[in-house]
């Protein structure tokens, strides 16, 4: 028992001064600027404006991806670019799991669909517009899973709220309990 205690501390004492360096890497992973996540955070009660917010968001990193898979010819460039396909696809994911959480809560959220729908529709033809190269391919393949994916939430939870707000006419325009 004390060989296993000695190995644990070990191995702690070696690790103790990675452990800012693993923080700094996680913080690293979200895709939203610090300003960015404020905003959402503000909307955490407006349901269709946090959707709105988050299409926004999506939509730049498109633009990006736009922007960058026209010309990645140098090194960086392909890096940037799959960085970007990683944004997307983590706040994709993020608008997904909003989405999820809205319509559990029977927030009406058909106002934001209604947008949502037709541009979450264009982004797998946006996705799919980028060269195929091994240095990125694998980051734009889960984007455009993601991407797909989101595609038809939206669409399904779109007609599962026309369908359910036609049937619970006092509960129109309510902001359910929202995500946390």
């Amino acid at each position: 028992m004390q060989r296993l205690f000695s190995r644990i501390l070990a191995v702690l004492i070696l690790a103790g001064p990675l452990f800012p360096f693993m923080l700094h890497a996680q913080r690293d992973q979200d895709p939203l600027t610090s300003q960015e996540s404020d905003q959402i955070a503000e909307l955490r009660d407006q349901p269709n404006e946090r959707v709105k917010l988050y299409q926004k968001f999506i939509q730049q990193r498109i633009d990006a991806i736009k922007q960058l898979g026209s010309n990645p010819a140098g090194a960086d460039l392909k890096a940037q670019l799959r960085a970007k396909y990683e944004e997307f696809t983590r706040l994709s994911d993020e608008l997904q799991d909003n989405l999820d959480t809205f319509d559990d809560a029977h927030a009406d959220i058909r106002k934001a669909l209604k947008d949502l729908v037709p541009a979450a529709a264009k982004w797998p033809e946006v996705l799919n517009q980028a060269a195929s190269d091994r240095e990125y391919d694998f980051s734009r393949k889960t984007a455009l899973d993601s991407a797909q994916s989101t595609s038809d939430d939206a669409q399904q939870i779109f007609d599962s709220q026309k369908k359910y707000f036609a049937e619970h006419k006092d509960e129109r325009g309510k902001n359910g309990t929202g995500p946390d």
